[in-house]
């Protein structure tokens, strides 16, 4: 039983998974790209014997960085598989995404039933559009 609100929410929170899926993919692409070049600038014969034996700093703290955004992928993929499953998250449903959860009471917030509230509102709806520009006069 899943209401519109719910269906939003979802739709709202796979967008933003995907969003952070290509992201990550970007920030990992250059990541892997910093540690050859990093390789690439002392040859191996330069290298100190500690260096050669583990790698340097630099490639440590780049490690790390690639081995952060591996723990945000494994995230999102567990909330994109708990959306599938068991949809959004609330009180009746303990086992949905809590992610899409909160989706759902930020759009509560800005008042769902109400497309206008939804738009942005204001002097836009009113007609008088740009005519409050630049100490434009009614």
């Amino acid at each position: 039983m899943t209401t519109e609100l719910d269906r939003i929410a979802t739709k709202n929170v796979k967008q933003k998974i995907d969003t952070a899926h290509k992201k990550l993919n970007i920030k990992q692409h250059n990541l892997k790209a910093a540690q050859k070049a990093t390789k690439a600038d002392t040859p191996h014969e330069d290298r100190s014997l500690l260096e050669k034996m583990i790698g340097t700093k630099r490639h440590f703290s780049l490690h790390k960085e690639r081995k952060k955004t591996k723990q945000t992928r494994k995230f999102l993929k567990e909330q994109e598989d708990r959306l599938d499953k068991h949809g959004a998250w609330s009180k009746d449903n303990k086992k949905g995404s809590a992610f899409a959860g909160r989706e759902k009471e930020k759009l509560i917030e800005k008042g769902f039933p109400s497309k206008a509230k939804m738009a942005g509102g204001g002097v836009a709806l009113r007609g008088f559009g740009r005519a409050f520009r630049k100490g434009g006069k009614v």
